[in-house]
């Protein structure tokens, strides 16, 4: 691990910064290292993970032999032959990193795990352990390296989002450095902040603005004013101001949910469906309090009395992706427990677990030495013989919602379900439905509507490029109303691939009423379904400010402008 130039082992340094430093740990190219151990793989074979066709990761041995991030399956098979492509599986992901951290139990208090393959440690967890900080990683990572044999490049900084970035360089920012330290940093680094401001890079990165440094340079009401909350969180990040600031942490008291269960269960997926009505009552009780939770602790207590508990940060929280981390949190340490293997009762541990295969396999031995060739495999979902007897949940992070104080849905939760139920009963699961985005050029395009309770299937991939798209933020309101674009002297405003044929003067719509343009973009064409001549389009858009304050989009298509969405 690289340090910063200045001494390390300053106290009074490392002393201001008491309470915010913060130890991020992360495994270089996590998805392949998960892909090989899901698959079994030899350490030196290479393993390459595949996302929507393009390669995501590849551990040192497909790297080494030329496979990097962005290739396709060709590409790989043509660079390396010998290399064993493995489809990203998000489940696989979570499950092994869950089970693999738990060496992380014995030697601190609390960590975070911010994603698979990334986890966060507050330092001053470390404190009455460890001399100092560079004691406290080499211990931390030689006890991970052991227990797991996977990589760990560790940063420390005064934010979780520079350490996060200075895991990438396996660096210690010096306590106070933290500014500096993230303004040398490309622009392109917000995408380890979170989807929000990812959709902002590209935006910054056509206003000039190549570092971290550039965005923190510029006043952060500018940079609200115009990009909203999404961009002031993202200036925050590029000041050194924490995700999540201290002073906005409510912990009035603690809010848990407990279920003990009446008899012990083996099947992640009724572990699942019960953690989904003990999360909706977790839930419900947190936005009555007006707060919101950002970090959920989900302890496990198996029959025999051993327990698991994990903090994780989620994005966004709810019901469903609760329980999709207390399935991976389950499955992970219990399958761990049956790698261990049965302890000698001498030492005074636990009975050993045994795993569903050699259950199942011990009994077919008593009827017959060899199972028939087509007996079915072990069940999948059973993976422990003792079970889990007790689920527990607590908001380990609460914090006030940003922007809004009240929802529809902070009180009379079952009332407004039952309601919306009831309409959709009676005309239709297309009666009551959720606004969400897909991906598109235009807001019409971008739209997605989803009945509620049901699972959101976009058209168009969001995750896809979409080269000429608006970029946030979007208009208010969408429509789809002709009007006039006028020239000095009352021409039409003519648009071609190389820009408007005359500056735009005036705006006509349907009413016959007429109002001057103030100022006005750069225009910029799509061009979308030039491979079939039934779908093809052409349209060029341009936005626009008027007279009398209006903002609008317009769009002009067929030799007709239009306008399609509305600023407020």
């Amino acid at each position: 691990m690289r340090s910063d130039p200045a001494d390390s082992d300053s106290a009074p340094a490392a002393a201001s910064a008491e309470g915010r430093r913060t130890l991020v740990l992360t495994v270089p190219d996590w998805s392949a290292v998960a892909a090989a151990t899901e698959h079994e793989f030899s350490p030196r074979t290479p393993v390459a993970v595949l996302s929507g066709g393009k390669v995501v990761a590849a551990n040192a041995p497909a790297r080494a032999a030329g496979i990097a991030l962005g290739n396709n399956k060709r590409a790989v098979g043509y660079r390396c032959p010998e290399a064993q492509v493995v489809a990203w599986n998000e489940e696989t992901d979570n499950r092994h990193f869950s089970a693999g951290v738990g060496a992380l139990e014995e030697l601190v208090a609390r960590f975070t795990l911010l994603s698979p393959g990334t986890l966060a440690i507050p330092l001053d967890s470390l404190k009455h352990g460890y001399a100092d900080e560079p004691s406290a990683v080499e211990a931390l990572i030689s006890a991970l390296v052991a227990a797991t044999g996977w990589e760990f490049f560790p940063g420390i900084a005064d934010t979780v989002f520079a350490a996060v970035l200075a895991a990438g360089q396996a660096r210690r920012v010096e306590p106070g450095e933290t500014a500096e330290f993230l303004a040398a940093q490309p622009i392109s680094t917000l995408e380890y902040a979170g989807a929000g401001a990812t959709e902002l890079i590209d935006t910054f990165t056509q206003l000039g603005l190549r570092t971290l440094g550039d965005l923190a340079g510029i006043d952060v009401r500018a940079v609200n004013s115009r990009f909203g909350t999404l961009g002031k969180h993202a200036h925050d990040l590029a000041t050194g101001v924490e995700w999540a600031p201290l002073n906005d942490h409510v912990r009035e008291e603690k809010l848990t949910v407990e279920l003990g269960l009446d008899e012990p269960t083996t099947r992640s997926d009724t572990l699942g469906f019960l953690t989904r009505q003990l999360a909706a009552d977790l839930l419900t009780t947190v936005r009555r309090r007006g707060l919101v939770c950002t970090q959920i602790t989900i302890e496990l207590i198996a029959v025999s009395g051993q327990s698991s508990k994990r903090t994780w940060r989620i994005e966004d929280m709810n019901e469903n992706t609760i329980a999709d981390r207390l399935r991976w949190q389950a499955e992970g340490w219990l399958a761990g427990s049956t790698r261990k293997g049965p302890a000698s009762p001498q030492q005074g541990s636990t009975p050993s677990r045994t795993s569903s295969k050699n259950r199942k396999d011990s009994r077919h031995s008593k009827d017959r030495e060899t199972p028939a060739p087509d007996e079915p495999g072990p069940d999948p979902e059973d993976f422990s013989e003792e079970g889990i007897i007790a689920l527990g949940l607590v908001a380990a992070e609460l914090t006030t919602p940003i922007g809004a104080t009240r929802s529809l849905f902070d009180e009379n939760t079952g009332q407004v379900t039952h309601t919306l139920e009831r309409l959709q009963g009676l005309f239709g699961p297309d009666a009551v439905l959720v606004p969400g985005l897909q991906g598109g050029w235009d807001p019409a395009e971008t739209n997605l509507w989803t009945p509620w309770q049901q699972a959101a299937s976009p058209v168009r991939s969001p995750g896809a490029p979409w080269p000429g798209a608006l970029h946030a933020p979007r208009p208010t309101t969408v429509e789809n109303l002709p009007v006039d674009v006028l020239a000095v002297g009352g021409r039409s405003v003519g648009a071609r691939p190389a820009g408007l044929e005359s500056a735009p003067y005036a705006i006509r719509f349907p009413t016959g009423a007429t109002e001057a343009i103030v100022d006005y973009s750069g225009s910029w064409p799509v061009e979308s379904g030039w491979w079939d001549p039934a779908k093809a389009t052409y349209r060029t858009r341009l936005q626009v400010v008027t007279d009398s304050g209006q903002a609008l989009l317009l769009s002009k298509e067929n030799g007709q402008w239009h306008i399609t969405g509305r600023y407020r």
